[in-house]
């Protein structure tokens, strides 16, 4: 019998695998799913913090004490820097009055007046009136001087305008501007040297009081604690400051009312200082409170005593008490309220740090805004 050999022969037909395909990411599904998430999580935030927290604003207030004089002053020299550290009763500057305020207190000159002693700068008076009448005199010269200038430049062009006038080059009003003002100056000039000699008479009948033994301004000599002094004449001009010549009181000097850091220096030396205006600023060593401005539907989720989170702008946290609010609604700062929005009113509050270490977390957010938060529940 023959054999059957069903695979004779090899078979020609080979398998090959097929590469497995890979799948392409659905990059529009993940988009979506990511900002879905991102929306809800948004949301539970939002809703979280209107229904869960109260929020306000605040500024960081520091204790501050400008500095001022109570009278037109010329300051002699600053002692201090901005950013020094200071202690209470430290020299700050020193000053002077004008004479013709420096009239009382007693740090005045004693005056020696024809053999009567007078202390605390009551016969001041004279002394003033003579110093302000050669100040006028003075004044009177510089302006003589100019005028006299003035119709010299008239005088020298009169000649050429006259010519002009005749060539019919200039119209005669401006010829007879000129005489009119040549004129005028040379009253105003006539006028002021006769206000000089009335002033220069007025000043040898000056005395400082009247007195049986009749006494001269050259024969008045200032003492200063009883010492033997200089001529009225010697002691104005040691008073002087000569850029100026402002009559001065003696030096004083103004302390420090109490400890911290001189934040600002707004008059340095030698310039004058204005009673209505600030000297120098400064500051204690460490923070007061914080202003909060709470918002008024928040009125029955805080009390006095709760501790709040404050949220400095780099990103740092700190601790604060509520010690007092007030009842009384206040304007919501400008850069708290909203621009073309109706003025908001707050419930204004004053927040303390816990303890000293939150203290000093405070020290460098000088009035810097701070988000304030607190649990409702």
């Amino acid at each position: 019998m023959k054999s059957i050999n069903f695979q004779r022969n090899k078979s020609l037909i080979r398998v090959t695998n097929e590469k497995q395909i890979k799948k392409q990411r659905n990059w529009d599904r993940l988009v979506y799913l990511a900002l879905l998430i991102a929306f809800v999580v948004f949301m539970a935030y939002y809703l979280l913090n209107k229904t869960v927290m109260v929020h306000a604003f605040g500024h960081v207030i520091i204790e501050s004490t400008k500095i001022r004089l109570t009278d037109d002053a010329r300051i002699i020299d600053i002692k201090v820097h901005e950013g020094d550290s200071i202690c209470k009763d430290d020299t700050l500057f020193s000053y002077a009055l004008d004479m013709d305020q420096d009239i009382s207190g007693a740090g005045a000159s004693s005056l020696s007046l024809g053999g009567v002693n007078s202390v605390g700068g009551k016969d001041y008076w004279w002394l003033k009136e003579l110093y302000n009448i050669k100040k006028t005199i003075s004044l009177n010269n510089i302006r003589i001087k100019e005028n006299e200038l003035l119709r010299k430049n008239y005088e020298n062009e009169l000649k050429r305008l006259t010519n002009e006038v005749i060539l019919d080059v200039l119209p005669k009003q401006r010829l007879d501007y000129v005489q009119t003002e040549i004129m005028k100056l040379k009253t105003e000039n006539y006028k002021l040297q006769n206000e000089n000699s009335e002033l220069g008479g007025l000043m040898k009948t000056l005395k400082p009081f009247d007195n049986e033994k009749k006494t001269s301004i050259k024969d008045i000599n200032v003492n200063s604690s009883g010492n033997s002094g200089n001529s009225v004449n010697d002691y104005m001009k040691s008073q002087t400051v000569t850029f100026s010549d402002e009559l001065l009181s003696e030096s004083r000097y103004f302390r420090a009312p109490i400890d911290g850091i001189i934040t600002r220096v707004y008059v340095h030396s030698n310039e004058t200082a204005l009673k209505t205006e600030d000297i120098m600023t400064m500051h204690k060593d460490h923070p007061a409170f914080i202003k909060a401005f709470f918002e008024q539907e928040d009125v029955g989720n805080f009390k006095v005593g709760d501790v709040f989170t404050i949220t400095f702008p780099d990103g740092s946290t700190s601790k604060g008490v509520l010690k007092r609010f007030y009842i009384a609604t206040y304007t919501l700062p400008e850069e708290f309220q909203k621009k073309y929005e109706p003025t908001t009113r707050s419930i204004a509050g004053d927040i303390y740090p816990l303890n000293e270490v939150e203290m000093y977390k405070w020290r460098t957010f000088y009035k810097m805004s701070v988000d304030i938060s607190k649990f409702k529940y």
